[in-house]
């Protein structure tokens, strides 16, 4: 109790605040301290006829007048209105209508020691963010709930619970396909479609969303050799998380005449002309493998190193505007080196209550990304798809040579991924936006 009556500027400004439920009687002679009152017992103590102060609050008026030691004002982010919001919409991401159907809070939930979820991490749902409430605020509004546990220690780390067992959890369902063009109505030209020899991941004609995995059609020492070509001469720029962790190493390599930057949140990634050694291997992943013509390569492509298992690339969908992946039919061609992993999709889950990246895990399907690999994604698979590298490692093939391999090996652990895309909409500052509207149509 003392820390807290520290932490509110001493006791004057503690009752202050709680003036609603403490009433301060000043030192009286012979007293060392002032009293605190229960508001409730110094008015109780009035009624028997103690020189104390009652309060007769209602309609807006008090009838002691200035003359009365309540306070009744309350700050507009005090109120009672704004506390009981705030209660309330937490109770909601608590309670079993809501814990029925949303994996993000069950995940949590099951997640912790106890049941307890830090109050934190409610300040990153949408409706609380709207409210711009404080971690503060919500521990006040959580203290006179009657349905959740509030453990107020450490200051800084509080956390809830629920006092009722957690309810299953009931798979939601995929939104309805939108109204996505027919490829009868809008042919695409599919990558099968150019050359033999890929396998379907995805065909959902519904959602014009295609994904396509083609073996590695080429010998091992030929992967060798361009992986440590890679490795060696690729300027690869680390990339960390928030925490400082390694997540993987990239480079970004553009056609002539482009300078458009490549952003992966806060870190952003210099353009660099693609160099003569990388053309042979272009040639046999877009030209021998793809049955791509010169003139129908990608104009970009990014480079991945994960040196590890421990490295990985979450949920996302590739949805920068350089590719316009969310708005047109977007072609994305990876190649894969090195060390297997697992490669997962799965159908976006827009509207989930966190406010973050989610997806529909009934959908979640994966398949191992051996050396030598290739893999599409086509059509409006951006739109409605997410896809990750998860961290740890694949199984190898069995005819692989990389299980004998010494770990030390750099090919054994690590995996070089390069992911070639289109740039249809550049940079404001790049020399090709200049050239992009004078091609563009003039409509009157």
């Amino acid at each position: 109790h003392r820390w807290v009556l520290q932490q509110h500027g001493g006791v004057q400004h503690f009752v202050s605040a709680h003036s609603e439920v403490f009433v301060l009687e000043p030192k009286k002679p012979g007293d060392k301290c002032p009293t605190i009152w229960l508001r409730y017992a110094w008015e109780q103590l009035a009624g028997d006829g103690v020189n104390a102060a009652t309060c007769n609050f209602q309609g807006g008026i008090c009838a002691q007048g200035a003359a009365c030691k309540f306070s009744h004002q309350l700050s507009q982010d005090e109120s009672p209105l704004r506390m009981e919001k705030l209660r309330l919409q937490v109770e909601y991401y608590l309670s079993d209508e809501n814990l029925a159907t949303d994996s993000f809070f069950q995940a949590l939930i099951r997640g912790s020691s106890g049941g307890w979820v830090p109050v934190s991490t409610f300040q990153g749902c949408p409706r609380i963010q709207q409210l711009k409430a404080t971690s503060e605020e919500l521990v006040a509004s959580l203290r006179w709930s009657t349905q959740l546990q509030l453990r107020e220690w450490p200051v800084g780390a509080e956390e809830v619970r629920r006092k009722n067992p957690l309810p299953e959890l009931l798979a939601p369902k995929p939104p309805e396909p939108l109204n996505e063009d027919t490829l009868e109505e809008r042919p695409l030209v599919l990558l099968r479609d150019c050359c033999d020899g890929w396998q379907a991941v995805v065909e959902d004609l519904e959602r014009r969303s295609f994904c396509f995995l083609k073996r590695r059609p080429i010998s091992e020492a030929l992967l060798r050799e361009e992986f440590q070509e890679l490795l060696a001469f690729a300027d690869w720029q680390t990339l960390r998380s928030k925490a400082g962790a390694v997540t993987r190493s990239t480079a970004w390599y553009v056609s002539p005449g482009c300078c458009c930057r490549y952003t992966y949140g806060e870190a952003s990634v210099q353009a660099r002309e693609k160099p003569e050694w990388l053309h042979h291997v272009e040639a046999r992943i877009l030209g021998d493998l793809c049955g791509l013509s010169r003139d129908q390569w990608p104009n970009s492509v990014n480079m991945n190193l994960y040196e590890d298992e421990s490295q990985n690339v979450g949920w996302h969908s590739d949805d920068e505007g350089l590719f316009r992946g969310c708005q047109t039919d977007c072609r994305i061609i990876s190649a894969s080196w090195g060390a297997s992993r697992r490669f997962e999709i799965a159908l976006k889950d827009r509207s989930h209550i966190s406010g973050k990246p989610s997806i529909f895990h009934d959908t979640l399907q994966g398949i191992d990304l051996h050396s030598g690999d290739l893999c599409s994604m086509e059509g409006a698979f951006q739109r409605h798809y997410s896809h990750q590298i998860a961290k740890g490692a694949a199984s190898s093939p069995a005819s692989s040579p990389a299980a004998s391999l010494e770990k030390s090996c750099p090919y054994s652990t690590a995996r070089i991924n390069l992911t070639w895309r289109y740039i249809v909409s550049h940079k404001p500052y790049c020399p090709q936006s200049r050239v992009d509207q004078r091609q563009a149509p003039c409509t009157a």
